[in-house]
């Protein structure tokens, strides 16, 4: 049986060998290959393209598709996997994706050819949750715009919530997404002393100091929303301005998810007419987004490039992580949570 390893500019070649390598000990002759790509600009481009038009808006280049032919396991994070290339891998059984997001496989024609897919759900989550908290406390105390002020040789103390500056002990934070991220980020602000809610209707169990609420329990109730649901149809533009018109003027709105689950036109007029407090984002329509954007301009907005899951500690565990799961599919199993069903 023959991987092969599509390295990319977060994932190199390395860290797929690495984490592949018990396979060797089975059999498994593991190769790797790199996506040529100019700059993380061109990645960025292309993910966001895949991501509004799905797996087959990218050609893959004819000859990177020449060395992956002989595959029977390919390892991927971001190339996409397409029809063309499923099509030219004739004796392929399994792919694996090596982040939670498989918008990059065309899955249908994947499992109407027999392949199965599998994905590494949570394979960043502490990386996020860190981020998330880190993002809420950098709004609401005006951590980095101070920082930038700062370094401008400015001394600013005054911002847009001048005289509303919060402590976190007693105040009320809403999760939406009670996934691998949105528990973890449950447990890092529980130490803080807030009340905790949670919204997902797809979560069974709750950390037994989480309240489950509906969606516009949690937005009335909320000083601070964070969201971490996964993008679908159902859940797009999902934060919009019926949503953003429920929470409280004094609360803040984090995202670190995936901004097709947020309106940005409504947030801004949200923000710009001060019907939130303030936004914390790592994640926009547009990447980068242009220097005009209501969102980069306005004042009670701290923003970030899109970091959010980007720890090296992330990127060297997901193929480790991916190797464990897809072990018992070298024999023929595929009853794998971890399979994309």
């Amino acid at each position: 049986m023959k991987l092969i390893g599509i390295g990319d500019l977060l994932i190199p070649s390395s860290y797929i060998e690495e984490g592949f390598a018990s396979y060797r000990e089975r059999g498994v002759t593991v190769e790797t290959v790199d996506w040529p790509l100019r700059d993380y600009e061109e990645l960025q481009n292309i993910n966001l393209r895949i991501e509004t038009e799905g797996s087959e808006a990218y050609d893959v280049p004819d000859t990177l598709v020449e060395q992956l032919r002989d595959a029977e396991i390919l390892i991927t994070q971001f190339c996409p996997i397409t029809k063309k290339v499923l099509d030219a891998c004739t004796k392929l059984k399994l792919v694996g994706v090596l982040r939670a997001g498989y918008e990059n496989i065309n899955v249908p024609y994947a499992s109407a050819k027999g392949v199965a897919v599998f994905h590494t759900p949570g394979r960043n989550a502490t990386a996020v949750a860190d981020f998330t908290v880190g993002m809420l406390l950098a709004e609401c105390r005006n951590i980095a715009k101070a920082h930038a002020n700062l370094k401008e040789g400015r001394w600013v103390r005054d911002y847009a919530n001048a005289g509303a500056v919060p402590d976190l002990e007693g105040k009320t934070v809403g999760i939406i997404g009670m996934g691998q991220v949105g528990v973890k980020v449950a447990h890092r602000l529980h130490g803080f002393g807030v009340h905790l809610l949670g919204y997902d209707p797809y979560a069974t169990v709750f950390p037994n100091f989480v309240t489950q609420v509906s969606l516009d329990d949690l937005l009335t109730q909320a000083d601070f929303v964070t969201l971490h649901s996964r993008l679908s149809d159902e859940t797009k533009h999902m934060m919009n301005a019926r949503a953003f018109s429920l929470m409280k003027p004094t609360a803040y709105f984090i995202n670190t998810a995936r901004a097709g689950l947020v309106d940005e036109a409504a947030l801004a007029a949200a923000l710009r007419d001060k019907q939130l407090q303030g936004a914390a984002l790592d994640v926009f329509e547009h990447e980068p987004p242009a220097a005009d954007d209501p969102l980069v301009r306005l004042p009670n907005v701290t923003i970030t490039p899109h970091l959010a899951g980007g720890t090296t500690d992330a990127f060297l565990r997901s193929p480790v992580l991916l190797a464990e799961a897809m072990a018992s599919a070298l024999s023929g199993d595929r009853s794998s949570h971890w399979i994309v069903r």
